[in-house]
């Protein structure tokens, strides 16, 4: 297939971004099935970091079962400091024990999907986005996207003297000092996103990709009713976005069709999105590391790209390999100034 014409250079160097909640760790642990500890959710960690006796003993309904609702009320009536900080204990010694198998997941699938340009933002706590991009270092060191977090994670660690972060454990580049715990939000109603200084740069990173994507992909992140300002701030970048009326949003998400539309609808410029229950079936993943180009193919040069769906490896060297073409074509355009050739990589390639 011959190079593609040129498209307009903003717009496919516009980023994907990713959003990530909940939901997109539970998917991934489902479909390596299930092994090591389970997932919680906001409905069942009471039950997983065995919490219910201490709940009841402090005068709380023995039967509740929304974490969100529990923390919020203690943390702003400031009553029970005690349980309070039970919880955010167990919270993070549990989280911190979590680890990817040494199968490739839907988490090392997602790192490689996506290039230098593109913007991965995560909700949750749990240690399986960094554990996918440190593993997979080896194949686009320079060409992985941007990671944030934006609740804080077990597994990141801050300098605030010299406004680094980094591994937790290790030691910043500048002082030489370990990196001390990032905090961790947690679900109360009025959430503070611009104290902290880690926290606040990961939003700003996220607004400023927001403010100029040209793909969004929402994975199992359902902008509860605690996390209001995160919607708020979410939105108001998205809106600011100069090319927004040709961008699309992906949900991806197992609730029903009607429901995440309303949810939704206005982070969508007209039919604009679509919905998928399985990340697999989606856009990012039918057409990674070239997601935006392809999109613009389709939709400005009305010349569409032959799908290159990930095949399901078994070895998540197998998935390395496979993405590595990928990876060389990026340096050769870069370098030589040429256009992605919009080529399928095998099994998929054309004969």
């Amino acid at each position: 297939m011959p190079s593609m014409p040129a498209m307009d250079g903003k717009i496919v160097a516009a980023p994907h971004i990713v959003i990530l909640g909940a939901g997109a760790s539970i998917a991934a642990y489902h479909d390596w099935g299930k092994i090591g500890p389970a997932l919680p959710s906001m409905l069942n960690l009471i039950d997983l970091l065995s919490l219910r006796t201490d709940v009841s003993a402090a005068g709380y309904d023995p039967n509740l079962t929304n974490f969100e609702l529990l923390y919020d009320e203690l943390a702003s009536t400031g009553k029970n400091e005690e349980l309070r900080k039970l919880i955010e204990s167990r919270v993070y010694e549990y989280f911190s024990t979590l680890s990817l198998p040494e199968a490739p997941t839907i988490y090392d699938y997602l790192v490689l999907s996506l290039r230098e340009k593109d913007t991965i933002a995560s909700f949750n706590w749990d240690p399986f986005l960094l554990q996918a991009y440190q593993r997979n270092e080896c194949v686009s060191k320079i060409r992985r996207p941007r990671i944030c977090f934006l609740h804080g994670n077990v597994k990141i660690g801050i300098c605030e003297a010299d406004r680094i972060s980094g591994v937790n454990g290790n030691k910043c580049s500048k002082c030489n000092k370990f990196f001390e715990p990032s905090k961790l939000l947690y679900p109360v109603q009025h959430k503070d996103y611009s104290t902290d200084i880690f926290i606040k740069s990961e939003w700003d990173a996220l607004r400023y990709a927001l403010s100029y994507g040209y793909y969004l992909t929402i994975f199992g992140y359902s902008a509860p009713k605690t996390d209001v300002e995160a919607r708020q701030l979410m939105l108001t970048d998205w809106k600011k976005n100069p090319t927004l009326e040709l961008a699309e949003v992906d949900i991806i998400d197992i609730k029903p069709k009607d429901e995440l539309e309303e949810n939704w609808q206005e982070f969508f410029v007209s039919h604009h999105y679509g919905i998928q229950t399985d990340i697999h079936n989606s856009y990012l993943f039918q057409h990674p590391r070239r997601s935006c180009d392809a999109f613009a193919a389709a939709t400005l040069m009305l010349d569409p790209w032959h799908d290159n769906p990930f095949p399901r490896f078994k070895t998540l060297r197998e998935l390395q390999d496979w993405v590595k073409p990928l990876v060389d074509e990026e340096a050769k355009v870069q370098s030589e100034k040429l256009a992605f050739s919009g080529d399928p990589v095998l099994p998929n390639k054309r004969t």
